[in-house]
């Protein structure tokens, strides 16, 4: 195996701090105000906190809760964006591993993004593992890129003609920073395809009848896929990297989680409308921004499942809020930044009296995590954060309190390799009455202060130090510009600061690619069928609203259309195969391939009176697991007999003789169960209501034995 060791050192200008980059202030430093605020600034702080599906529509605009979706979807093509590896092919093997370093490098205006600064106090050793048949020497940048892959740009342009974007005349590739180590080049080669578009946005069972806007959609480079994380170390597989990828982006006008989640699964049938794009895990993947009155835009990444959606931003909501009230509360005591300002260079507890050096107290400690430390040679350091004395213990999320806030910011920036790493005075430490008096001393503590204490190796202490007195910073701008990890508990976590538009500048490998009409003109000349046409075709068939719209949203839609059922048994057609196929689909855990050609013979037979519609749903279960038998053989099973009448009275016999030994049952449960005797053998042969009024008659007279 082949190791290689790669770096990027731009040295950082003699003016890096470590300042946060989040403060909504724009009056303490001169600095441009953040685009990204909820347009109403005062909080709801007195809205009690609830539970998701307690909430109403007024309910969520009381606290001003706004929403948008980053959607990003895989293209279907041969090959990657810019280069000619193949695209799709998932590597099990690697042949090597390159190993760099990441560092930041000045945007066109002279300044750094937020999010490269914070990357790079990580100090992470970034792993790439490579299988020669899916990477090439443009995805480790020794190659300038490739042109454009044309397919992913015909794709991308048919994508924003159907969310009826404004077409852009040329395509500029820009460079989005990543220094997380997810792009070996430290950029996202991107560019822009359609502005300012709207499409249809009718979900009346939400009470919604409107455009969705779309702000933009654009055509990038996929990321690298994520193999383990811990401590300075991360390392990833490159097989994903450099995969067509769209990007649409909505306004931020979506006004609940459940219109979020709608918002969601109508782009989503948007892009399959096209049937151009990948389908499976990972294939699809949205980001949603969430932010409430008196707040910011928070970015929650990843978010791979529709139906998790709205839990996890209603979480996302209430977190801010009463971060919000934790801000609230730290005004009202009178704190302010420089009272939490730490000097710009230096060991933080040989310069700062916020924070000092306490690593004597962890042999004693009754924690074991703590003792362990100790023998691991760690340092220990406490942190004083004036005037946030029981603010640590406050509840954000479930199950969550402010606190956390600080070990996500120092688990991402400080690295610590052993959890847990930190304690607080808000909670059970571990460390004796006598031992917290000590340290409340040598910090200059007062009764309102409160106290981490972290430990890890020496460089991350210090590290983790700075964060969390940045972290104790950002609380008084309320909710910091976050892009934060969603969990599966509908919580989330710190993933990173929120990059800014810093991190953008324009690729200079890379020329113009200008889009001549005649090819925007055939694209459009054969644009797919949109959903709210298809939707509109499904009502003019017969087929009710709401039952139309979930089959355009299901993966059946094309299947119903194979079928072409007539008129008479277009509805029957259409919920069998949305409930029969989406039971299979839960149950085997896949998506049940059905040759629309056997469908169409059982629908045929049925509208032909051979067999009855009764048997629909049996059936379609039967050429679902049984794909081997002939469909002949399955509708020889439920066809009509000339003995129909006589295996009828047979059946209603046995039946009656039956219900006479059930006992303690009333009459209608003696009829259900004498029903399903008689069906179980005759179902689609004959009609049910001749059956339940012939076994009402004979079961009037019967009376259940005696025991």
């Amino acid at each position: 195996m082949v190791r290689a060791a790669c770096h990027y050192d731009v040295p950082l200008s003699p003016g890096y701090t470590s300042t946060p980059m989040s403060d909504t202030s724009t009056s303490d430093q001169g600095v441009r105000a953040p685009a990204d605020l909820n347009p109403r600034t005062e909080p709801a702080l007195d809205f009690p906190d609830a539970d998701f599906g307690a909430m109403t529509p007024a309910d969520y605009d009381s606290i001003g809760f706004l929403g948008g979706l980053e959607v990003h979807q895989q293209l279907l093509t041969r090959s990657k964006l810019f280069c000619r590896c193949p695209a799709g092919r998932t590597a099990h093997t690697h042949d090597a591993e390159v190993l760099r370093h990441m560092r930041p490098t000045l945007s066109e205006l002279g300044e750094y993004d937020g999010t490269a600064l914070m990357e790079f106090k990580t100090r992470k050793d970034i792993v790439y593992r490579l299988e020669r048949s899916s990477v090439c020497t443009y995805e480790i940048d020794d190659t300038p890129p490739f042109e454009i892959d044309d397919d992913a740009v015909r794709i991308a342009i048919e994508l924003a003609a159907l969310l009826n974007l404004n077409l852009v005349s040329e395509l500029h590739v820009m460079r989005k920073q990543y220094l997380d180590g997810s792009i070996p080049t430290g950029f996202q080669r991107t560019a822009m395809v359609g502005l300012d578009g709207a499409i249809p946005f009718v979900v009346p069972e939400l009470g919604v009848s409107r455009d969705l806007r779309i702000r933009q959609l654009s055509l990038e480079e996929d990321s690298c896929r994520e193999v383990s994380d811990v401590g300075h170390r991360i390392t990833f597989k490159t097989d994903r990297l450099g995969m067509p990828l769209s990007e649409a982006v909505t306004e931020p006008e979506l006004l609940t989680p459940l219109e979020m989640q709608a918002a969601g699964r109508l782009l989503a049938v948007v892009a399959r409308a096209t049937k151009k794009i990948r389908r499976g895990a990972g294939a699809a993947r949205q980001d949603v921004n969430v932010s409430i009155a008196g707040g910011r835009r928070v970015e929650i990444k990843g978010v791979h499942y529709h139906r998790r959606l709205p839990q996890l931003v209603h979480i996302e909501a209430f977190r801010q809020l009463n971060l919000l009230r934790v801000r609230a509360e730290l005004r009202r005591r009178g704190m302010t930044k420089e009272m939490l300002a730490i000097p710009a260079v230096g060991v933080p507890w040989e310069v700062s009296p916020l924070v000092a050096d306490v690593t004597r107290l962890l042999s004693g400690a009754k924690v074991q995590a703590m003792r362990e430390a100790a023998e691991r040679g760690d340092t220990a350091c406490a942190v004083r954060l004036p005037g946030f004395s029981g603010l640590l213990a406050h509840k954000t999320q479930p199950g969550v309190n402010f606190a956390q806030e600080f070990s996500e910011r120092v688990r991402v920036i400080a690295c610590p390799e052993h959890a847990p790493f930190m304690t607080h005075s808000d909670a059970e430490s571990g460390l004796r009455a006598d031992e917290w008096r000590e340290i409340r001393q040598q910090v200059g503590a007062e009764r309102d202060d409160a106290i981490v204490i972290v430990w890890a190796p020496r460089d991350d202490a210090a590290t983790a130090a700075r964060e969390i007195l940045i972290r104790a910073q950002d609380a008084l701008a309320g909710v910091p510009a976050e892009t934060r990890q969603a969990r599966r508990d509908g919580t989330t976590g710190f993933e990173r600061i929120l990059p800014g538009a810093d991190r953008m500048y324009p690729d200079t490998d890379t020329p113009p690619l200008p889009i001549a009409d005649t090819v925007v003109k055939r694209i459009r000349a054969h644009l797919p069928e949109t959903p709210w046409a298809r939707e509109a075709r499904y009502v003019t068939l017969g087929l009710e609203e709401d039952l139309a719209r979930r089959l355009v949203r299901s993966p059946w839609a094309d299947l119903f259309d194979a079928v072409n059922p007539p008129a008479t048994l277009a509805g029957r057609t259409a919920t069998t195969i949305l409930e029969r196929l989406s039971y299979h689909s839960r149950r085997a855990g896949s998506r049940p391939i059905v040759e629309p050609t056997r469908v169409t013979a059982i629908v045929q037979a049925i509208a032909g009176g051979e067999v009855r519609v009764e048997a629909f749903a049996r059936m379609i279960d039967a050429i679902t697991t049984e794909p081997d038998t002939p469909v002949q053989a399955i509708l020889d099973r439920y066809r009509k007999r000339d003995n129909d009448d006589e295996a009828l009275r047979d059946a209603i016999d046995t039946a009656v003789t039956g219900a006479r030994t059930l006992r303690g049952h009333e009459p209608d449960p003696s009829l259900r169960w004498a029903m399903g005797q008689v069906m179980a053998s005759l179902l689609g042969r004959v009609d049910p209501h001749r059956v339940r009024t012939m076994l009402r008659e004979h079961l009037a007279g019967v009376t259940p034995e005696a025991a």
